[in-house]
């Protein structure tokens, strides 16, 4: 078992929340594009679902991660 300092836990939980963000936004564009196919969202309402998140929003999501480890309950 590796023992790691708090940095790499961190950049750990960085890495782990970008590829469940990016996953996310792969999922929300082609939901939004098969909807759109279907004729059940318009054009603006698919380009809204293109917004790439912010890197508030990674980090935020880094940070949640992060409590969960840092949590001693």
């Amino acid at each position: 078992m590796t023992s790691k300092n708090p940095f790499e836990i961190r950049a750990d939980m960085v890495k782990l929340a970008k590829d469940y963000m990016d996953q996310q936004y792969r999922m929300n564009r082609q939901l939004m594009n098969d909807r759109y196919e279907q004729g059940k969202k318009n054009y603006e309402e698919v380009q809204e679902a293109y917004k790439m998140y912010s890197m508030d929003d990674l980090m935020n999501k880094a940070k949640e991660m992060y409590s969960f480890v840092s949590d001693k309950k």
